[in-house]
């Protein structure tokens, strides 16, 4: 039996607050790069009440410090998913968590329409269907990072991911996720399309055939004991 997933407009991107908050230049910290700020008579660091011998970059003629950050403060913060930020520690544990929670909600009313899976083990295809240069930075983008957290996300739902309190979020369509359930994860293949908003991800389970597996004597016997 074979069943396919399909996730229309994948979430790309997680909105991680709605308004950053707005920075500051400080000595011995980022100097800004524009010459104006280097005329002492309109600009200079000093002490500003309330954080102590700290000194701030300041309008002389506002007496207000000077925004780090303009276009940025106020504006909603937004991570775009990327795997390699997640696996070498480049974004903290909480906004990983945050990360993958996000994709888990957005996979759940198309998980809710599959079958359960009774037959097992089974084997997962991955088709990534998007435009080849990011849109924003317009760069290459790799297939393995790109990928990561919704194999990992897809494969959680699968199984009725549990949300803070142990509770299952989702219908169980799979047991569990060990190898006597599923033999190779969602195997990735990029799949180009001419705009970003006819982007997709489709999600291929079959039952395994391999007979390296399905004939292997202790397989088989760890199998029985899970259907008994």
């Amino acid at each position: 039996m074979i069943q396919k997933v399909e996730i229309p407009k994948y979430i790309r991107e997680i909105k991680l607050s709605e308004a950053r908050i707005k920075k500051y230049y400080e000595l011995g910290k980022k100097h800004p790069k524009s010459e104006k700020f280097n005329d002492k008579t309109k600009y200079e660091y000093k002490e500003v009440p309330g954080y102590g011998k700290r000194k701030f970059l300041v309008d002389l003629k506002t007496g207000e410090r000077v925004v780090a950050n303009p276009r940025a403060a106020g504006t909603p913060r937004v991570l775009t998913i990327n795997g390699q930020k997640i696996y070498n520690g480049e974004v903290s544990k909480h906004i990983r968590n945050k990360v993958l929670s996000e994709i888990k909600t957005s996979f759940i009313p198309y998980i809710e329409k599959l079958n359960e899976i009774k037959n097992f083990p089974i084997c997962i295809e991955m088709e990534i269907h998007d435009v080849i240069r990011e849109p924003n930075s317009k760069s290459l983008w790799d297939l393995d990072n790109r990928a990561w957290p919704y194999i990992k996300a897809f494969q959680d739902c699968l199984t009725g991911n549990k949300d803070k309190q142990g509770k299952k979020r989702n219908k169980v369509v799979l047991k569990d996720d060990n190898v006597l359930y599923i033999t190779q994860p969602p195997v990735p293949k990029f799949i180009p399309v001419e705009k970003e908003d006819d982007r997709k991800l489709v999600f291929i389970i079959k039952e395994e055939t391999d007979q390296r597996i399905l004939s292997n004597t202790e397989y088989i016997k760890e199998l029985n004991n899970l259907k008994i």
